[in-house]
Order: C-alpha cells, then structure tokens, then sequence
C-alpha cells in the first residue's frame, strides 16, 4: 500500500468502518472515502488540506473525498473514527457534492453535539451486534448524523469555478506526493521537485508544509524511513544495502535519521526491539 493513499476493502453491501482510535498519529494520506473523527477524550492535532486546528474532548473534524488529512496525538488521546464511502449518503442528500463546510473542524459545545456524539454510538453498538437489520438502522442513523451536520454547521455552495480550483490545488499536492513516493530512492531536493512541477521554490515549500504538516525534507525521510522499516522486517538484505535502496547516502545518515523518527536504530527494528 502506498504511503500516502490509503485504499480501504470495504464491505459491499455495507461500505462502513467505525472504531476507537488511540493516540492516533497517521502522516499525510488521502482517500476517496469521507472519514468523521470525533475526539472523546485528551487532544489531537489534524490538518485537512492547508487548514490545521488542536481538537479537543467534544470537537470534530470531517475529511471529505480525497481531503489530504493528517493527525498528531499531543497527550493520550481517545477518538471514535467513522469511515464510509460517499455513495451512502450521496444517493438521498446532495451533500458532500453540491456544499462546502466553511471549515472543516466543528468545535464541541454546541447541543447538536450531544445528538451527534450518541449517533456514534448507535452506530458502533449496531455494527458490534450485527443483530437483524442492523444494516438499516446503520443506514438510518448515518443520514441522521449527516443531516443533523448540515443543518447546524455553516456550509457554502461551491461553484462550478470554485470547486474547479479548489480541486486543482489538492490534486497538486496529490501529484507531488506521488512523485516523492515513485522517487523517494533517488536525490531528491526543493529544486528538483519545484522545477518539475513549475513553482517557486519558496511556494513549493509554503505549500507542501500547509497541506502535509512537515516540510519536504521531514516527509521524504519518513517516507524513506518507513519504507526501509518494512525492508528490514521483510527482507534478508544488509543494512547498509537497505539504506542505499531507501535514498540514504551513508549507514550514518540513516542511523541517525531513522533513531529521530523511530526512536530506535534500525538493527533494533529487525530484531523486533522497539
């Protein structure tokens, strides 16, 4: 699975996923999937394209179809995260094709929270039982819950134009991402990337570190990190090979580049010593 697509198996007949996050952390990724994360208790960190808040006990963000989304827990942390695809609500409401939120982020405190937090719920407790129409009844409530949204949260129309733009900015951003993820082995620097993607060098910077929450040289040595993670853990090959395959240029630029994103040298990692 690429590291910034996520491409979620959902089942058929019911294309929803709903549980308990912990101290949830997840870089820069995006899917076609619209994904509610309510925060129960402690705080996280989340941007949603190039808006960035601290959520916490009682607040809410919403990640529509391919919204580049990111989170950092910044103490222990307990979330409800619902997942499902468009097509569930897409076929009753116009929402999320039509309107916009005018952000994202939806700070607790207001009544319709306390509706919204037991639609949760209801919905987690359905999916657990599984008892007899339970699909419809998950149905039900989830148009509930995005009704109850869209009634109560400040929203704007999108024009053919807006919409126009603002998906040729995100698909920007997508593109750069995948570039990096195809690349990530070669020398690869704000040069090179803003070159071949016709930007500044100092917009490519601004605008890669609002969308994705680090700036270009932090995410290309996760990415490089976590693909040599899985190579140690999968693989036979030496060490030194797997930092050359990976991008790095020398076993002591690795060493102190995976300790500062792992917490651990690489050595500990395949021996399954965090």
């Amino acid at each position: 699975m690429k590291s910034f697509y996520q491409n979620w198996i959902l089942d058929y007949e019911l294309p929803l996923v709903i549980h308990h996050g912990h101290n949830l952390t997840f870089y820069a990724h995006y899917h076609s999937e619209i994904e509610f994360i309510y925060v129960e208790s402690g705080s996280i960190l989340v941007g949603v394209n190039e808006e960035k808040r601290l959520l916490t006990q009682g607040d809410m963000v919403i990640c529509c179809s391919n919204d580049i989304h990111h989170f950092e827990s910044k103490e222990d942390s307990q979330v409800i995260i619902l997942i499902f695809k468009p097509e569930m609500i897409s076929l009753s409401v116009n929402w999320p094709n039509d309107f916009s939120f005018v952000s994202p982020f939806m700070l607790g405190g207001d009544p319709a929270f306390k509706h919204i937090r037991q639609l949760l719920y209801d919905i987690m407790e359905e999916k657990e039982n599984a008892k007899p129409g339970y699909q419809m009844f998950i149905k039900a409530r989830l148009l509930e819950l995005c009704g109850t949204l869209q009634r109560n949260w400040p929203s704007h129309r999108l024009s053919r134009s807006s919409r126009s733009k603002l998906e040729s900015k995100r698909a920007r951003i997508q593109q750069i991402l995948s570039f990096i993820e195809e690349n990530y082995q070669d020398d690869l620097s704000v040069e090179l990337i803003s070159t071949h993607f016709q930007m500044e060098p100092s917009y490519f910077c601004r605008t890669f570190k609002s969308a994705v929450g680090m700036n270009f040289r932090t995410y290309l040595n996760t990415i490089r990190v976590l693909k040599a993670e899985r190579k140690l853990i999968s693989s036979d090959a030496s060490i030194m090979d797997i930092a050359l395959e990976c991008g790095f240029n020398s076993i002591r630029t690795f060493n102190r580049v995976y300790k500062e994103l792992k917490g651990c040298v690489p050595s500990s990692s395949r021996d399954g010593v965090s």
